[in-house]
Parts: C-alpha cells; structure tokens; sequence
C-alpha cells in the first residue's frame, strides 16, 4: 500500500509529487498514457510563468516539472485511471491495464478542459488566432 497516489500529469499534478516526493511520501503519478502533461503540452509559448523572462515552450516547461518530481523520488506511471474508490480509509485505483493501487491518500488532478465554440475551422486555427 502506498501513503500517496496522484491522478494526473498537469502542473497540479506535479506540484503535488514534487511535495509529496520532499516529505518522504513516496508518491506514485498516475499519468494518461495518450496525453500526460495536461494542457500545457499543447502550448506552443508559455509567456507568463514566473521565472522565465523569455518565455518557454508549454512542453519544456512539463519536462522539467517531470524531471524534477522524478529527482525527488516520484514514481510515474504511464496509464489510465479507469475506476476509484474513495469511501473507505484505503483508497483504491485501478488501471486500464487491470492493476488495482491502494494508497492512504489519493490526489485527484485531472485538470481542465477548455469548451471549444464548434464553428468552421477552430481546430485547424487552434495556435494560430484561435485560443481558449
């Protein structure tokens, strides 16, 4: 049994392991396995994170935070999260490869969604004009 399990590879996400990781915890990051990263994956020029006066693209930025949680002792798993169990005091998550975790605690950080508008030709424009 694990003290922490984190659902999610945003920033949340790794915010979250990088603490856990520092305070001996041990976590285990639950990432997707088709898009880990969250949003920031997606962005071409990340502009107004504090620390990079230049900028920086959204994936280098969530390279670091992986490279930074691993550092202090995250593991990652490269799967998705098809059920939970959050009632009893051992909390229970199962992937879609049919491995059941049981942790303390879990950390759920499964981030944010933009609504997109549906008209002619937004995918096609989205990061060129088109952003949410």
């Amino acid at each position: 049994m694990r003290e922490v399990i984190i659902i999610g590879s945003g920033p949340a996400g790794y915010t979250a392991a990088i603490y856990a990781a520092r305070a001996a915890l041990k976590p285990l990051m639950i990432a997707s396995s088709v898009e880990p990263g969250g949003e920031l994956m997606k962005t071409t020029e990340v502009e107004n994170y504090p620390g990079f006066p230049n900028g920086l693209m959204g994936p280098d930025l969530m390279a670091s935070f992986q490279e930074q949680a691993e550092r202090f002792g995250t593991e990652i798993l490269f799967e998705d999260v098809t059920e939970v169990d959050l009632t009893g005091d051992i909390k229970i998550v199962k992937t879609g490869s049919g491995e059941t975790y049981e942790a303390k605690t879990v950390i759920l950080s499964t981030g944010a969604a933009y609504r997109e508008l549906g008209v002619a030709r937004e995918q096609e424009l989205s990061g060129h004009g088109v952003s949410w």
